[in-house]
């Protein structure tokens, strides 16, 4: 079964109707934590704007638990990338999604000393009620899951292939070259995405992403030289890209 888009004018519409989304099973899920998947980058920056306008106009966020995708390792040891840096997904999280929002929310990251505890620490506490999904534009990586990920895989450590860190480069312009780019990353599996999430949604925005939206928008399973097509065999899955990614013009 393939996917059916939902198709707005551009990211912003796409960032307001799936930040109403989160608030919407948010206001459903009670008084338990609520467990949100994220990615860092530019692809779901409109819905965590979004959810800090709502903040502050009085939405409580506080039983959010922002899960992370992925972080940068560095080179000699099995350890992320310190907070501080720009590139950091940890950073990222405390700077762009809490910060804004200004209320006293946990963040989980993956470990890359013992990535297995991630899916375990997930699935302790019942799942991610949803994760927000984004597929790179170059090779189709959905966190740093790279081409030929096993459908299998669980949070694990693994090499970056240059595809990817290329279009880091465009996430973080301060990568000038691509040997400033970290080469290694710990990322949740594909399997952690399908199986420990209750609702995805693959966000696609951007003209520059054209070949992604159509290589998921047509895919029937997982493709393993596109990882991000998972999605389609995730439970409850949503499509929603802005008219740039969705035309064929493009």
């Amino acid at each position: 079964m393939t996917l059916q888009p939902i198709v707005r004018p551009d990211a912003g519409a796409v960032g307001d109707e799936v930040a109403a989304t989160i608030l919407d099973r948010l206001a459903a899920a009670g008084d338990r934590p609520f467990l949100l998947g994220c990615p860092s980058g530019r692809t779901a920056m409109p819905v965590y704007r979004a959810l800090a306008r709502h903040a502050a106009r009085g939405a409580d966020l506080s039983r959010l638990v922002i899960v992370m995708m992925d972080d940068y390792v560095e080179p000699d040891a099995p350890r992320r990338v310190a907070p501080e840096l720009s590139y950091s997904c940890l950073g990222f999280a405390q700077r762009e999604i809490v910060a804004p929002i200004g209320q006293d929310i946990e963040i989980w990251v993956p470990d890359p000393a013992d990535p297995a505890r991630y899916d375990e620490v997930i699935a302790a506490a019942g799942g991610i009620d949803l994760f927000l999904l984004a597929s790179g534009a170059g090779d189709g990586h959905i966190a740093f899951n790279q081409p030929g990920t096993p459908r299998d895989a669980r949070t694990h450590v693994t090499p970056l292939g240059v595809a990817t860190r290329r279009d880091n480069m465009g996430t973080f312009p301060e990568f000038t070259t691509l040997d400033m780019v970290p080469a290694r990353g710990v990322t949740v599996g594909v399997d952690t995405i399908a199986a420990l999430s209750r609702e995805v949604i693959m966000i696609v925005c951007g003209s520059h992403k054209h070949a992604a939206f159509r290589r998921i928008a047509a895919a029937r399973s997982y493709e393993a030289d596109w990882p991000a097509t998972i999605v389609v065999e995730c439970k409850n899955p949503t499509l929603i890209a802005d008219r740039s990614a969705a035309s064929r013009e493009n």
